[in-house]
């Protein structure tokens, strides 16, 4: 298997986008937000791809940012690969599957908001901690989770940042399913985008637009909100203490 933080393939009408990572939990750096927008752009306009599948490792899906390499890349700029991915998530013009096992932190939540089908097993935990390091949801999460999941439940992960786990992600519509193991994970991965391939590629290109209704341009637009208030957020002193606190942790 290569080494490359983010590994990726098309087989059988399948684009996967897998973190490798493994030893950091799978925390993104610049580089693999790149090549994670890049692969989604690549998704969504090929041919040949049609549908993407976003997967982690047997013991951890996406532990969130990688502070360090975060504070060397901070997204000051609205061009960075940050920004570039969240984009190309909402914009992707196919259908996009995910698994989760293990940790799925930041953004590694918030980024399942914008999948069509997700399932995670009973070793997932995932976490938003956006307030307790100083700054502000991403992702268009602050729309999208009350939408979603009920605005007392979004209020309570966003502002709280408390952990909870696959039954209560599937209670509250976060993923579509939570199973027992890895391995059943997998297989559901792998059943969904069977059966999205054999499906009318153009009948499922306008359910999903009907699904969306006009919400990608808000979705942007509030991505756009967001991404100007972390960016003020992450210059604060609130935000360079609670890193400091993170990195200097024994």
């Amino acid at each position: 298997m290569s080494n490359a933080p983010i590994l990726s393939s098309i087989e059988a009408g399948v684009m996967t986008l897998q973190f490798n990572r493994v030893d950091k939990k799978n925390a993104i750096t610049a580089q693999m937000y790149q090549a994670l927008a890049d692969g989604l752009t690549t998704a969504s306009n090929s041919s040949e791809v049609k549908v993407v599948k976003i997967i982690g490792a047997d013991n951890a899906f996406c532990a969130g940012n990688d502070l360090i390499d975060f504070l060397e890349n901070p997204p000051h700029d609205d061009d960075s690969s940050v920004w570039q991915f969240l984009f190309a998530l909402n914009d992707c013009s196919k259908p996009i599957v995910a698994g989760v096992n293990g940790p799925a932190v930041g953004v590694g939540t918030t980024l399942l908001l914008h999948c069509d089908l997700v399932v995670a097993a009973h070793s997932a935990v995932f976490m938003m901690p956006f307030v307790s390091l100083g700054l502000c949801p991403e992702a268009a999460s602050s729309l999208l989770l009350p939408a979603n999941c009920g605005m007392k439940k979004a209020t309570e992960w966003l502002l709280l940042g408390n952990r909870f786990d696959a039954r209560e992600a599937e209670q509250f519509g976060l993923i579509n399913r939570a199973v027992e193991t890895a391995e059943e994970v997998t297989e559901q991965v792998e059943k969904w985008c069977q059966q999205l391939t054999r499906l009318p590629q153009e009948s499922i290109k306008i359910t999903r637009n009907l699904l969306r209704g006009n919400q990608t341009g808000a979705i942007k637009q509030r991505m756009i909100e967001e991404g100007d208030n972390f960016k003020q957020l992450l210059k604060g002193e609130s935000a360079q203490q609670a890193f400091a606190a993170f990195l200097n942790r024994d």
